[in-house]
């Protein structure tokens, strides 16, 4: 088996703990859907989970009219029409071997930080003190990318799953980025990522990646560094620590919607418009995104 479908073998998006997971968060209770002796946990109309499903999968999908993300064994930035959402791993190796993929500007990035007093820890235990603190980074981070607000509830519930880990770089013991991870199986999943600004000049992202990087080597794991925008910063910086971004299919096709939204997304009026109904109906907005990553 290759590397690609070994990382989806045992695929925690598909178990019903994080089916249940997803089902808290929306507010919406999950469903059992059985398709060629798989079962498959549905919420509401979707399926929350992001896989590399076979054509008959999808085909009973579709006739069943489940909303899905399918990952293909295809690197995006080959193909002639890439998908605008696409999905990112970086299979399981060494530490060695992945520091000789790191591209220049993230290795010149990790460099950089290692002349600041920074350093990088997964706390044994989570407070609703250190809960808070990330909490009001991540804030400050939406803020700043105009964009809509997960309730700190989500995070509440996130820390509870089985395997949860929250990555955490200090800066003169200040947290100054983090990363939501869950671990299972062979495969590492990164969630909800960032840092303060204040400290981005310390090249803190590139010193929190690299201790998650460090972390599954160690454990030899594959990290899904999951789903995001084709072209973006974010996606381009995955890339730069060695990560393959693969093509998506979604169905319905909303490619001509996300487009539309992407030239919107930057205007101040949107994002006001985006938290507001994050405040209102936080369980809505969480659904609206449902698969998360």
């Amino acid at each position: 088996m290759d590397s690609f479908s070994s990382s989806f073998k045992q695929s925690f998006y598909l178990s019903e703990v994080y089916a249940d997971f997803c089902s808290k968060i929306t507010g919406i209770k999950y469903s059992e859907v059985k398709i060629k002796d798989k079962i498959f946990f549905i919420i509401k109309n979707k399926n929350p989970a992001i896989n590399n499903y076979d054509d008959d999968t999808v085909y009973n999908f579709k006739n069943l009219k489940i909303k899905y993300t399918r990952v293909l064994n295809r690197p995006n930035y080959l193909e002639k029409t890439p998908s605008i959402i696409e999905y990112s791993i970086l299979f399981k190796k060494s530490y060695e071997e992945a520091v000789k993929n790191y591209k220049h500007s993230f290795k010149e990035g990790l460099r950089q930080s290692t002349k600041y007093d920074l350093s990088a820890e997964i706390p044994k235990r989570i407070d609703e003190n250190v809960i808070s603190k990330v909490y009001n980074i991540y804030a400050n981070q939406m803020k700043r990318l105009n964009s809509y607000m997960f309730p700190k509830s989500f995070f509440n519930e996130f820390i509870k799953l089985n395997g949860s880990l929250l990555f955490l770089v200090y800066y003169e013991d200040k947290i100054a980025s983090y990363a939501f991870c869950f671990e299972n199986k062979e495969n590492l999943y990164i969630s909800i990522a960032g840092g303060h600004e204040d400290y981005f000049k310390f090249r803190i992202n590139n010193k929190l990646y690299d201790s998650i990087i460090k972390y599954a080597c160690d454990k030899s794991l594959n990290i899904h560094f999951g789903i995001g925008i084709f072209g973006s910063g974010y996606q381009k910086f995955k890339e730069n620590a060695g990560a393959i971004n693969y093509k998506c299919e979604r169905f319905p096709n909303d490619e001509k919607f996300i487009k539309i939204i992407s030239r919107i997304i930057n205007t101040k009026i949107f994002g006001i418009i985006l938290r507001y109904i994050s405040k209102k109906s936080p369980k809505r907005i969480m659904f609206l995104l449902v698969p998360i990553t």
